[in-house]
């Protein structure tokens, strides 16, 4: 029975809460970024627009090291 446990326990697979942190926090910062485009400030729409890439790329990075 013991066998059993530990073969169900290791089988449940990555966790992939991170990831979508990490999109959540990509999506408010696209937000964000919109809303300082519209309220003309150049230099908020800019670093929200690189920090969100960033945040974008990072998820995508992890859940393509999870496939391979």
């Amino acid at each position: 029975m013991a066998e059993v446990v530990t073969v169900a326990s290791s089988a449940t697979g990555p966790n992939y809460a991170f990831v979508y942190i990490l999109f959540i926090l990509a999506g408010l910062l696209v937000g964000g970024a919109w809303s300082a485009y519209q309220a003309e400030n150049r230099r908020a729409t800019y670093g929200l627009a690189v920090i969100a890439a960033v945040a974008i790329i990072a998820a995508l990075y992890m859940l393509i090291g999870e496939m391979s």
